[in-house]
């Protein structure tokens, strides 16, 4: 625990810092935040503070600039999130009346808005069709050996594969195929599919043809692209930061966002928190950001978790504006979720 006047100290530097990107001194924090205290008195604190692991000096004569403990304390020192505007949170509530409501579309809209309004990395992780339920199958022919499967689940999400057939079919035929599935399948999971509901769709699947579009359904709910549950927007603008001038960094932080399965990871955890998440530098277990912070939270369906959405920025991160952008956006994706499901 910090006295009541480091505290205000490290607490003003923080917040300086994050404005400025330059190393703050003692005569600025003097100066700009009327401390009641003298410049050495501060100097001597702020020598104290980096003693305990709060601050760091980049070089002799330079101010001060903070550790991740000393953003950590800055965060835990919040005590609400009121980073956006009364204008800016009507201007979230108004986009999402505005949008499609098709699921890729949401999650897709969501990134760039969430991007937009902070101009940091968003990332949004799409339910998965593993746990969603069939709404809908479509069979559409077309060649007498191929047919076209879509599965729409009851999450919004869309997936497609074209069948190939061994043997050429009408359209009545794909048509009967399509209507016994349905019947047998809609509101069922993979899972619930594999554990006995397949084995009735079989035998009313109207011969071979049945069974390859049913493995065919069961392929898409299994086996879908990890990296197309992840929706990211902003990527260029990490490239404004000052913190990541160097060239290496930038590339070795690209490359990981390129990949879906490490921002999978990212996220994964998300779902089991109760409140939003903020990892800062060196708390986040994946090594590749560990130069970055990262605030995120869960939207829900009803009372599910539903998905989750974060922001990935600099250690010297907004921290105030990102948690009320994520939280703020979260609540309206989730209200327009339960539009949707209602």
């Amino acid at each position: 625990m910090l006295d009541e006047r480091k505290s205000a100290i490290l607490g003003a530097l923080v917040y300086d810092y994050i404005l400025t990107a330059a190393p703050v001194g003692s005569s600025r924090l003097v100066a700009k935040y009327k401390l009641g205290i003298s410049p050495a008195t501060v100097r001597h604190e702020m020598v104290l503070l980096e003693e305990m692991g709060y601050l760091y000096q980049p070089h002799t004569s330079a101010g001060r600039i903070p550790t991740d403990e000393g953003y950590r304390f800055y965060v835990d020192s919040l005590k609400a999130a009121g980073g956006l505007t009364p204008g800016e949170e009507r201007f979230i509530q108004q986009s999402y009346l505005s949008l499609n409501k098709e699921m890729s579309d949401l999650m897709r809209k969501t990134s760039a808005l969430l991007s937009h309004l902070t101009n940091y990395v968003a990332i949004v992780l799409s339910p998965g069709l593993k746990r969603s339920a069939i709404k809908h199958l479509d069979l559409v022919a077309m060649t007498p050996n191929r047919v076209l499967a879509v599965v729409i689940s009851d999450t919004g999400c869309v997936a497609k594969k074209v069948i190939e057939l061994a043997q050429p079919v009408d359209s009545e035929a794909v048509g009967r195929v399509e209507r016994t599935l349905n019947s047998k399948l809609s509101g069922k999971t993979a899972v619930q599919i594999r554990r006995g509901v397949q084995i009735a769709a079989r035998g009313q699947a109207a011969g071979p043809l049945g069974e390859q579009v049913l493995d065919t359904v069961l392929e898409l709910l299994e086996e879908e692209d990890e990296a197309e549950r992840v929706f990211l927007e902003g990527t260029s603008s990490i490239l404004n930061q000052p913190e990541f001038g160097r060239l290496a960094k930038v590339q070795t932080l690209l490359e990981t966002l390129e990949k879906g399965y490490t921002l999978l990871q990212v996220l994964g955890d998300v779902f089991e928190a109760q409140q939003t998440q903020v990892r800062i530098g060196s708390e986040n277990p994946q090594k590749e950001i560990q130069d970055c912070s990262l605030v995120a939270t869960k939207y829900r369906l009803g009372e599910d978790s539903f998905g989750a959405i974060g922001l990935l920025g600099p250690t010297r991160m907004n921290y105030m504006r990102a948690i009320s952008a994520v939280e703020c956006i979260a609540q309206n994706l989730s209200e327009v979720l339960d539009s949707i499901h209602s």
